[in-house]
Order: C-alpha cells, then sequence, then structure tokens
C-alpha cells in the first residue's frame, strides 16, 4: 500500500519519469514517514482516513490501474481520475466531512459490530421496501409492470444511502457488499426451485415464472454487489454505475411505457425519444445528486460542478448504448 501510495503521488507530480519515480517510492519504503502520499497528507483527519481504508480494499489490479493512470491524478487516489482540471494544475480542494458524519463516526467507531449492523439494517430495510410494493401491487394501488420498474430503479440510490452508516475500517466494504451478496443467493435459489417464494417471484418477475428471478433481478445484484466491492462510496466511477442502471434505465422502461407513442426512435422502434430522454436525464441527475452528497459526507474528492461534465457524457454514452437495436 505505502509503495502504491508514493508511487502514485511522485509520478503525479510529474517531477520525476514511471521509472525514477518507481525506484525512489522503492527507497522511500525504509524511510519513517507514514504510508501516506504528499497530496493525501493535506487532508484532514477522517478523509485520509477513509481514502487510505478504501486503497487497502481494492485489489492488486485495481491498484495496478491506479498507478498507470496516476499522470492524470490530481489528489487521493478514489477518484482524483475522475477530476476535469487539466494536467500540472491544483486539483479541488478536499472536502471536510459533513457533521453528521463525523458525529456517527465518533459516537460508533470503525468497530466490527457498527458495520454488522449496518448491513443487517440495510437488509431488512431491502426487503421491507420491497415487500412494500409487492403489497402496493396485490391490493391494485401499482400496476404489476409498474410496481417492478419502481423496484428497478428505487433499489440501487435507496441502497446507497445506507452506505455512511458503515464505518471506514477496511472490513467495512466488505460489510456492505454483503447485502446484496445475501440478496444475490436468496434470488439465485428461489429462481432455481430451491427455495419457494411465491410472493418474491409476484414482485420481482414478469410472466410470474420464477426462472426469470435467475435473469434480470440476478445480474441486477450482482451488478450491486461488484460496484460496492470494488468501488463504493469513494468512487464517482461506481456512482455513475449504479445510477445508470437504475435512475437512467429504470426511468426509461416507465416513461417510455407511458410517452414513447409515437416517437419511435429511428434507429430502433421498441425505444422512443421519450424512454431515451428519461435514461438521459434520470441517470445523469441521479449520479450528480449521490456525487454531490457523497462530496459533502467527504467520501469523494470531486464535487458535483467538478463531475458535471463527465457525468453527463458517460450518461450520454449509456443512453445510446441503451438504445441500440440488440435486444
Amino acid at each position: 500500500l505505502s509503495f502504491v501510495i508514493r508511487l502514485g503521488s511522485r509520478v503525479n507530480r510529474g517531477s520525476h519519469s514511471p521509472a525514477r519515480a518507481c525506484a525512489m517510492a522503492v527507497a522511500s519504503l525504509a524511510s519513517p514517514h507514514p504510508p501516506v502520499a504528499a497530496d493525501t497528507a493535506r487532508l484532514s483527519t477522517h478523509t485520509q482516513r477513509r481514502c487510505v481504508s478504501a486503497a487497502r480494499g481494492r485489489t492488486m489490479v485495481v491498484a495496478a490501474v491506479g498507478v498507470a493512470l496516476a499522470p492524470r491524478r490530481q489528489s487521493a487516489p478514489s477518484d482524483s481520475a475522475f477530476s476535469l482540471v487539466p494536467s500540472g494544475r491544483p486539483g479541488p480542494p478536499p472536502p471536510r466531512a459533513a457533521a453528521v458524519v463525523e458525529a456517527l463516526d465518533a459516537a460508533l467507531g470503525d468497530s466490527a459490530a457498527r458495520d454488522a449492523g449496518a448491513a443487517l439494517g440495510a437488509a431488512v430495510a431491502a426487503y421491507l421496501w420491497v415487500k412494500l410494493f409487492d403489497m402496493l401491487a396485490s391490493k391494485d394501488v401499482l400496476e404489476r409492470k409498474l410496481s417492478r420498474k419502481v423496484i428497478h430503479t428505487t433499489s440501487g440510490p435507496f441502497f446507497m444511502l445506507t452506505w455512511p452508516l458503515f464505518g471506514s475500517a477496511p472490513s467495512s466494504q466488505l460489510f456492505a457488499a454483503l447485502v446484496p451478496a445475501l440478496q444475490a443467493v436468496r434470488l439465485f435459489a428461489i429462481g432455481s426451485g430451491a427455495v419457494a417464494n411465491e410472493n418474491a417471484v409476484r414482485a420481482v418477475s414478469r410472466e410470474g415464472d420464477k426462472r426469470e428471478l435467475l435473469g434480470g433481478p440476478f445480474i441486477y445484484t450482482l451488478v450491486l454487489l461488484v460496484v460496492t466491492a470494488c468501488f463504493w462510496r469513494t468512487s464517482p466511477a461506481g456512482i455513475a454505475a449504479l445510477s445508470l442502471m437504475c435512475g437512467g434505465d429504470g426511468l426509461a422502461d416507465i416513461v417510455g411505457r407511458r410517452l414513447g407513442k409515437g416517437n419511435a426512435l429511428p434507429w430502433n422502434g421498441d425505444k422512443s425519444f421519450a424512454g431515451s430522454a428519461a435514461m438521459f436525464l434520470g441517470g445523469f441527475l441521479c449520479s450528480l445528486v449521490y456525487v454531490w452528497a457523497f462530496h459533502a459526507c467527504g467520501y469523494v474528492e470531486v464535487d458535483a460542478s467538478g463531475a458535471c461534465a463527465r457525468l453527463a457524457l458517460i450518461a450520454a454514452v449509456c443512453t445510446a448504448a441503451e438504445s441500440a437495436p440488440v435486444t
């Protein structure tokens, strides 16, 4: 960890070539300084602890990619590659964590008990959230298809709202990833017939076939799992991925079915301009709001204004991919 952080710092400052920076980073391992990069050392204690904890949870592959991208980075390794600031200019100042996050960390610390409680609470809340819309659909308050799409649109953002409940220990990210992991196991068990649960089948399937749970719903939870385990709350890239999958793709179907008549796309008659507009706006605004929120909490370096253009570009590319006539 010390080597990766120091190497990225030396290459990022632009004063050394990658080869020389690598040699100096190896030599610096014997120095008495703590294993924190110069840019990271300027962060507040709270934010510094979060960045180092997030780095420890990454795989070696992600760390290698991070070093390769280091010349484009400006500050913390978690999200600075997302910055739009040109190379050679100082990046945005590090955020100060919101008072409520500071108070929560001071009261609960980074214990395993806190993370286990947060994971349990998030899992129970997710179950009750799906159960709520299943009940509304069974009472004909919502159409069955609309209920399923509302679950698709809101479950991911709802789960992201629980991330500040977890601590900053290296294991906190793993506890958070347990929530979608358990849901994936549950869906696989029900879809394969190992466990009977007609309510779950009725809530998330299109035609009432339990095997449908092994398709879209199962893949949905796997994406939540991968994003949480590999990116989590320190990465605008992970936030954008979940926002486009949930707020973007979910709204595209809801709006397209109701407002898409008469404005089909020329290259795909099954998709509409109304649905594509909802995909872009829903995904873009959802990602922008969460980047702003997690920046305010002290997790993300880049603020909403700095990420706005890049998030809009990502939303546009994903919208174009979603409208392709391949499904």
